[in-house]
């Protein structure tokens, strides 16, 4: 049985995917809001609680999906030494959980999540990274190296079929990649989206051509599938398009982003 320690996104994201499950059935979800548990709690038929020291201690796997900044928050809290401990982190340190679980790991998923939507069919990829334990400390669990190892790769499938073993390294890369790839982008598309609406212009006449972006980088290379002014060296359209920007800072956005481009 699992304890859910958080009410965000990913949270909500892992609720719907095992709601119903009888492998891994959440029964209990902590937040500090009790409202916000008590949301996630009815979809999956759980206790909600608010209070950190209300942690069933008969549950077996705790996940926390709670924010970067909360575990130096929460983990000193615990009421007791969780027997497997998994966090969803792309950037936090496992290790930080060594005093607090008698086994501990990542459970990461590598994807954007809109809690007021509905997630279950979301494509997720998972980075798996453990389970570790103190050498010197007697496990709670059976059969520590094998049966935790197994345990997370289990509830991991249950989660997304696409799984992959990475170390602490490769994650935090990982999340940077991610921030480039996803959080960058979707705030040059709020550029794009504010440039088109100050000339009456809908944001939806750029979604096939960003569509089709998304479909060509799966095909080759993002190197291969640029396209535009800056890979061409076409500084006659590129001083052009930098005149018609009234703010100074797209402006310098706009030759430095060239800049990397016409470098790769």
């Amino acid at each position: 049985m699992i304890t859910l320690i958080g009410s965000g996104n990913v949270a909500t994201w892992i609720a719907q995917r095992l709601q119903g499950n009888t492998r891994f059935p959440i029964t209990q979800v902590y937040s500090r809001h009790l409202e916000h548990a008590q949301t996630l709690a009815e979809l999956l038929n759980a206790e909600a609680i608010d209070g950190i020291q209300k942690l069933n201690t008969d549950n077996q796997i705790f996940i926390f999906a709670l924010a970067d900044k909360a575990y130096d928050e929460i983990l000193p809290s615990l009421p007791f030494k969780l027997p497997l401990a998994f966090m969803t982190s792309g950037t936090v340190s496992c290790q930080c959980l060594k005093d607090y679980a008698e086994q501990y790991g990542v459970i990461y998923p590598l994807q954007t999540f809109t809690k007021s939507q509905d997630m279950r069919a979301l494509e997720v990829p998972l980075c798996l990274e453990g389970p570790m334990q103190e050498p010197t400390r007697e496990s709670a669990l059976p059969s520590v190296g094998t049966y935790s190892r197994e345990l997370m790769w289990s509830l991991a499938r249950e989660l997304s079929p696409l799984c992959y073993e990475v170390s602490e390294e490769q994650r935090a890369r990982m999340h940077v990649a991610a921030v480039f790839a996803c959080n960058f982008s979707n705030a040059m598309y709020n550029i794009a989206y504010k440039l088109l609406k100050e000339r009456n212009l809908p944001f939806e006449i750029l979604l096939p051509v960003l569509r089709q972006t998304v479909r060509k980088v799966g095909e080759m290379s993002p190197a291969e599938a640029q396209t535009g002014p800056a890979v061409r060296r076409d500084f006659n359209v590129m001083r052009a398009q930098i005149s018609t920007l009234s703010d100074d800072r797209l402006k310098e956005l706009y030759r430095l982003v060239s800049e990397l481009i016409m470098e790769c």
